[in-house]
């Protein structure tokens, strides 16, 4: 079983949710996050930020924050 606390995790921890869950239920049509979804397994989906080039995490980073910030507008966030 892999460790979940990695230098590389914890600098990313806050993709840790978005790679678990959709905050707002139901991701939309082009939410690169999918994919992690459909692992519906929490750890694994975690572990996968070890394997994800920080490039590529950068850029999932980039698309949850705009998500967030137009999907508050019109939508109620589950964040628990």
């Amino acid at each position: 079983m892999s460790s979940l606390n990695t230098k590389k995790i914890r600098q990313n921890a806050d993709l840790a949710n978005a790679v678990s869950k959709c905050p707002f239920g139901e991701p939309v049509a082009d939410c690169p996050f999918i994919p992690y979804y459909e692992m519906k397994n929490e750890r694994e989906q975690v572990t996968q930020i070890e394997i994800i080039p920080q490039k590529k995490l950068e850029e999932l980073r980039e698309f949850h924050r705009a998500c967030l910030r137009e999907l508050m507008k019109t939508r109620k966030a589950n964040f628990l």
